[in-house]
């Protein structure tokens, strides 16, 4: 008797662990990889991305190089977002899960005049997570969402879904997450730049046939939850010799003549004591020579490599005045640590008059046996 009710028992057991009731099949869903955001005329557009995830399983094997991986996009128009939303929702032939979404695009419109409303769908969205890569652009959003990867692999392998292994080595705009954003969003100072994107077909095709590639050209500027305006990539040129993400940074000098590459700079912002804040940026490194084609004196290379990070820290600082935003987030060390001495508008009356003094210190290794 005993056995037998250990038998039920165990049975019993086995019963409740044999699968996972209420689980769906991958192909039952429809699993939405970027959503973008547009807002014209009173209505919000929103788009969605998926793709097929059978295709990017098979990445390993030779075939997935054959057939391109295909792309969908679901756009709808709703007086909220959560309104597009639903309406796209009724229409998919496949429920659409947003548990693997990675990325998030907006309009230049939406970053203008609806960022409240983007902030609060993110918040009461269960399934959006905080670590979604975050984008803006001029350009039409479908455009953006369908930009295409080398050699027919999906989207995920582009910029788009996977900006940090290509800026890793080629650091210039901060391209963050949206954690990173809204921790500093309500703020009262410094400013937050959401990388803006670009197709580009200029320098890449496949058998002879054009590639669009999507590029960041610039950045929307942000301040006191306030829009400050776009500022294209050349005047951003500043950014990153202040930011930790930028450890191995590639320079041209003498008409492109010679080459080094800036490891690892340390960045220091000193706080000068006045009726209002100033500053004096010191940014010291090692530097490579990687090519001397006119055997120029490392002595001359030397100065006139500091004499460029010089000029596009001035370059950025320049902008920054004229939009009234502090693009290197100067003010945010005096705000942290220094808030007693100064209140929330003398921090804020940065411009170029505040910084005193800019010092840039390189020192050139190389193995090559150049005339000095």
């Amino acid at each position: 008797m005993k056995k037998i009710l250990l038998i039920i028992m165990i049975n019993s057991q086995i019963f409740f662990l044999s699968g996972c009731w209420g689980a769906k099949e991958v192909q039952n869903q429809t699993y939405i990889a970027g959503v973008g955001l547009d807002y014209a005329e009173g209505e919000f557009t929103v788009y969605v991305q998926a793709l097929n995830f059978a295709n990017i399983a098979k990445q390993e094997g030779a075939s997935s190089l054959q057939q391109s991986s295909p792309i969908l996009i679901g756009e709808s128009k709703g007086k909220t977002i959560e309104a597009a939303f639903s309406k796209l929702e009724q229409k998919a032939a496949l429920p659409l899960y947003y548990g693997h979404v990675k990325t998030i695009v907006l309009s230049k419109n939406v970053i203008k005049k609806q960022m409240k409303s983007v902030i609060e769908f993110i918040g009461q969205n269960s399934l959006l997570r905080y670590n979604c890569w975050f984008f803006g652009t001029e350009r039409d959003i479908k455009e953006i969402l369908t930009g295409e990867s080398f050699f027919n692999y999906p989207s995920l392998y582009t910029i788009l879904h996977d900006p940090e292994t290509l800026t890793k080595r080629n650091f210039f705009i901060p391209i963050e997450k949206y954690n990173k954003f809204i921790s500093t969003y309500y703020q009262p100072v410094g400013t937050q730049i959401i990388p803006s994107l670009e197709m580009n077909k200029a320098y890449f095709s496949e058998d002879e046939k054009k590639k669009k590639v999507a590029a960041v050209k610039g950045g929307f500027v942000i301040s006191q939850q306030q829009y400050k305006g776009w500022v294209n990539k050349e005047d951003l040129v500043g950014l990153k010799w202040f930011s930790k993400q930028a450890t191995n940074i590639p320079l041209s000098l003498f008409d492109e003549k010679v080459s080094v590459i800036i490891q690892n700079p340390k960045r220091t912002i000193k706080i000068v004591n006045g009726h209002k804040p100033a500053y004096h940026l010191i940014v010291k490194a090692n530097a490579v020579l990687i090519q001397n084609e006119k055997d120029i004196s490392i002595n001359k290379i030397q100065k006139e490599l500091e004499k460029k990070i010089k000029s596009e820290l001035l370059r950025t600082i320049e902008k920054s005045e004229e939009i009234k935003a502090d693009l290197l987030n100067i003010s945010e060390k005096t705000y942290r640590y220094h808030l007693k001495k100064w209140d929330v508008s003398a921090i804020n009356s940065i411009d170029k008059g505040s910084i005193e003094h800019i010092e840039v210190k390189i020192h050139i290794e190389q193995d090559i046996n150049y005339k000095r």
